[in-house]
């Protein structure tokens, strides 16, 4: 529901036509699918197809021989049931990327390998649970709407760029492939590895921890709001221009945190953010989201929005689901060269499926009798969300 759509839907930002192939008729939770799906959907066209019928499947491997690159969400068991080994793949389009996604698999094959399974299975197996909690009495996941999925489809996304590049400078067709494992132990590598010098491994977890040290930490201000002061030890320096922390410098580094504590507390929150950026000090304030939509958003004007700051939202009047719709502007990377395009909202399941046969040269005729064989789909339900 995440990290597959994620990836490819990361492409699109960059200009990639994507084509998102799903089942006939929903063979799981299609209302989380649709959900999730109205971020994840955007920009792409949507088409519904049993694969393992006759007509879905010939229909399937016509979309095969037609892209240039495939995404796949599931382990290799399945890859290889749907002829996308790549022996198979190379039989129907030669020169196409693949690009595999899964939940267990690595470098090497485990016992997990094969196994199914999503955001919170890795984080309960590979720490993150425990270390978010604190202990191993209180487990605590780390948010809910899949923390290493997003960060699984990010990585899905730049192996398909690696293997584009790959493509164009040696001419060798790649087989790029990441899961939410190994996207789980690249995020914990900071806590994983010895090495002479380091300290002890003691670093800061569970809920009621404020900060990794006392210069990268939440503070309360005189107003109650809090801010997230983001400095490194570099940056002590900088604290002499910022009025009311001209003295941090010259305290201890065990006492900094009582120090800063104290000061954050004779003077509201953005006044404490204009005066640490006039210095050029990483903060931020801290709002809740319903402060963040209120402050950012914005009319749907074509634009990506990538020069309105850390955040921007876009409210959709006229959303394909029939509801006024606010979403989150998905561009947090602003390239200096490439170009970032504004997708359009994510159109109902199916919504495609005509046009796509027709460019892929299926004629109204033959769609109508895939159609009528219900291998075929135009829709998973009479309405795209309930009235």
């Amino acid at each position: 529901m995440i990290a597959g759509p994620h990836a490819a839907s990361y492409l699109a930002r960059f200009g990639a036509e994507v084509i998102k192939l799903d089942p006939a008729t929903p063979l799981y939770d299609s209302w989380n699918t649709v959900i999730y799906g109205m971020s994840q959907g955007r920009g792409k066209k949507s088409i519904l197809a049993d694969i393992k019928s006759e007509h879905g499947r010939k229909v399937f491997e016509d979309l095969v021989k037609s892209v240039d690159v495939i995404f796949w969400n599931a382990p290799d068991s399945q890859i290889r049931r749907m002829g996308l080994d790549a022996e198979s793949l190379r039989k129907l389009n030669p020169e196409a990327i693949f690009c595999k996604l899964d939940c267990f698999s690595g470098v090497q094959r485990g016992v997990r390998t094969d196994y199914i399974g999503y955001d919170d299975l890795v984080q309960a197996t590979t720490g993150i649970m425990l270390r978010f909690g604190g202990a191993m009495d209180r487990p605590e996941e780390h948010a809910h709407v899949g923390t290493i999925d997003v960060m699984c489809g990010f990585g899905g996304a730049l192996a398909v760029a690696a293997s584009l590049y790959q493509k164009h400078r040696f001419g060798r067709i790649g087989r790029g492939r990441t899961s939410l494992s190994s996207n789980s132990g690249l995020l914990q590598i900071p806590f994983a590895y010895d090495f002479r010098g380091r300290g002890l491994f003691d670093e800061p977890s569970g809920p009621e921890v404020n900060g990794y040290d006392p210069l990268s930490r939440f503070y309360s201000t005189a107003s109650g709001v809090y801010i997230l002061l983001s400095a490194y030890e570099a940056d002590l320096p900088r604290f002499r221009a910022v009025e009311g922390l001209e003295d941090l410098p010259n305290v201890p580094a065990e006492e900094r945190a009582a120090f800063l504590a104290g000061a954050f507390q004779s003077h509201p929150a953005t006044e404490w953010i204009a005066r640490l950026r006039s210095a050029d000090i990483g903060c931020a304030l801290c709002n809740n989201i319903d402060e963040l939509r209120s402050e950012n958003m914005r009319e749907p004007d074509g634009s990506p929005g990538t020069e309105r700051g850390s955040y921007s939202f876009s409210q959709y009047a006229d959303h394909p689901s029939g509801h006024e719709v606010i979403q989150l502007d998905p561009y947090a990377v602003r390239p200096e060269r490439g170009r970032v395009f504004a997708l359009p909202p994510t159109e109902k399941f199916g919504a495609s499926t005509r046009m796509v046969l027709a460019e892929l040269g299926y004629s109204d005729g033959a769609i109508e009798r895939m159609l009528k064989s219900g291998q075929i789909s135009e829709s998973w339900s009479g309405e795209y969300l309930p009235s």
